[in-house]
Parts: structure tokens; sequence; C-alpha cells
């Protein structure tokens, strides 16, 4: 199990040496499963384990999980924060919305550079039968993506079943969410029907969806023309740039200073920044909330709303590097 997981986070470089890692335990078998894990690896990638539980007060058992979370994190000698929410009407989107935010505040706080969440194959799998349901072209069969800017899931490549063994087997005690029983939610209904009427019809159903979803992700990048990664709206939120031609250790963001310039896309010469939020009619308020990206001094990206000219795609280009705007909220992705 140690080895087939190191497999996956080096595949998709999760960790690195030195990383400050924020993990979100529930005390549920997934997010124990997953910090065991991470306390394993914290000798072998030299990086730093910290814990945030949300109790969202919607379960009298709530108050018993934070207590069990602080025990087993007091255990592995993990900092553990125990933050308290309640939504006036619960409702698994907004729960989620709230805790991805809350994540973010207290990795922050601990100056982590990385979050860690427990989403496993069965996650991906319920996520993919979701969007067949609702109706999706090939982006909801991509499902839960392993990385996706900080959010890191090292545990992706894991069914339930498998993490159950290995508590089991080394006697590790867990939390039960007695909610994961209600069919009141879809993903619930998919989970404790359809699923199982799958692994029936073949033990490794979830495991082959991953599979499809890996290769969709991958084969959305490999089709895409080249000339095609040139295209520019200033309503896109993902930008290409030649690898090569950008310093990779130069990158950095930043909010917008009064008299920055940048050489707009198909254009020769520079223009102010301010000019250009002037005519795209952007609102003075959120300007500053707009991210630079710079390549050392230059800009090669205003977020959203301009790129540069520099570093286009060519028939020559070997390496190309993807930026992409999400809201914090969307690293969630509609996932989970």
């Amino acid at each position: 199990m140690f080895q087939k997981i190191k497999r996956f986070i080096d595949k998709y470089k999760m960790l690195k040496k030195n990383d400050r890692v924020l993990v979100g335990i529930s005390g549920g078998p997934d997010s124990v499963f997953l910090t065991v894990m991470l306390n394993l690896f914290q000798h072998l990638y030299k990086i730093k384990i910290f814990a945030c539980h949300i109790d969202h007060q919607y379960r009298k058992e709530s108050r018993k999980d934070a207590e069990f979370v602080k025990i087993f994190c007091k255990k592995l000698d993990i900092p553990v924060e125990i933050k308290k929410i309640k939504l006036k009407k619960f409702s698994e989107e907004k729960a989620r919305d709230l805790r991805y935010e809350i994540f973010y505040e207290v990795a922050k706080k601990c100056k982590c550079n990385k979050i860690a969440t427990a989403h496993i194959l069965n996650d991906n799998a319920e996520t993919v039968l979701m969007w067949l349901v609702r109706g999706c072209g090939l982006k909801g069969l991509k499902g839960i993506p392993p990385v996706r800017g900080k959010i890191i899931r090292p545990v992706l490549c894991v069914s339930k079943k498998e993490i159950f063994s290995y508590l089991k087997r080394n006697k590790i005690k867990y939390c039960t969410d007695t909610t994961n029983f209600s069919e009141k939610f879809t993903r619930n209904k998919i989970r404790l029907n359809v699923i199982p009427q799958l692994e029936k019809i073949n033990p490794k159903a979830i495991s082959h969806i991953f599979e499809l979803s890996e290769k969709l992700r991958q084969k959305s990048v490999d089709t895409i023309p080249k000339k095609c990664y040139n295209t520019f709206s200033p309503k896109e939120k993902t930008v290409f740039f030649d690898a090569a031609k950008i310093n990779i250790k130069k990158i950095k963001i930043r909010k917008w200073r009064f008299g920055d310039k940048i050489v707009p896309f198909g254009m020769d010469s520079s223009k102010k920044l301010q000019d250009i939020f002037t005519d795209d009619k952007i609102p003075k308020g959120i300007r500053k909330k707009i991210p630079v990206v710079c390549d050392g001094k230059k800009i090669i990206w205003v977020a959203g709303v301009k790129r540069s000219n520099d570093a286009k795609i060519t028939e020559t280009t070997k390496n190309i590097l993807k930026l992409e705007l999400n809201h914090r909220g969307a690293e969630k992705n509609r996932e989970r």
C-alpha cells in the first residue's frame, strides 16, 4: 500500500522537500487513512504535516468526532486546528464551499503550501457517474483531478475496500458519519446502490473508471492542435505558453501596480494595464483583486483579462506551460 501511494504521489509530483501540508481530517476512515499515510511519508519526503478538522455541528456525534480527531492527531504528534461552522440550512454544496475556504485560511495561518484532501477511487467513480446522470460532455468524465492548484489528493488511487482492510489490519479506529447512509443525497444513492452493482459485474469497475478519467485528462491536453493554444479571448481563464521561453523559477503572482504595462497578445507595443481595465470596463473596485502573473519583472498574464505576446506556442514548441485561473472554491470542481 505504501509503495502504491508513493508511486501515485511521485507520478503527479504532489510532494517535495520542505513542503508544509495541511490535511483535512473529518475523523472518517478515508481522512484517517490519509493522515496516517502522510505521517509515514513525513521523513521520506522531509515534509511537515498539519491538520484541520471542521465541525459542521449538524450531527449529534460531531462533537465526539472533533474530540476523536484531537486525540488521534496528538498521538501522531500532528498539530491540529478545530473549526466550528453552522449553516442555517445545511446543503452538501454550501458545506463543501465553506470547507475549502477554511482550509485555505488555516493553510495560510500555518504557512502550508499544500492542502491534502482524502478523495479516493470511489469518490472519483461517484463523481463521474453523477455527471453522467445529469448529462455532461467529456469534461464531466475527467472526474477528480489528483492535483489542482494547492490541493493534492494522495490517496485518490486507493479504494474504500483497501482502506477498510488497512485500518482493520492495523487496528486503527475511525468515526462513522451516519449521513453517508442517507439516500437523501444523490451521491449517497450512487454510493449505496449503483457502485455495488457495478462491482458485482466487475470488481475492478471503479479502477477502470479512474483509468478512463486519467486518459481523458491527458488526451484533452495532447490532442489540442498547437495553433489553438495561441487563440485567446479576454474571457478565457486558461492560457498556454512555450515553457522554454519562460523562466519558471521567476514566475510570481502579485497585485496590479499603478504604471504596470503589458505587450498584449497579437501586438508589438506595450499598453498600460490601467487603459486595458478601462477599455474592458473592469470596475475600479476589483482591479486590485485581479492576479498579475510575472516572469521576473515582465508581466505575461493579467489573469482572466489579457495575456502577453510573449512565449507564444509554435510548431517547434516541445513543452507547454498551462496557467489556469481558479477561484478558491473552484478547486472542488464540483467533485465532492
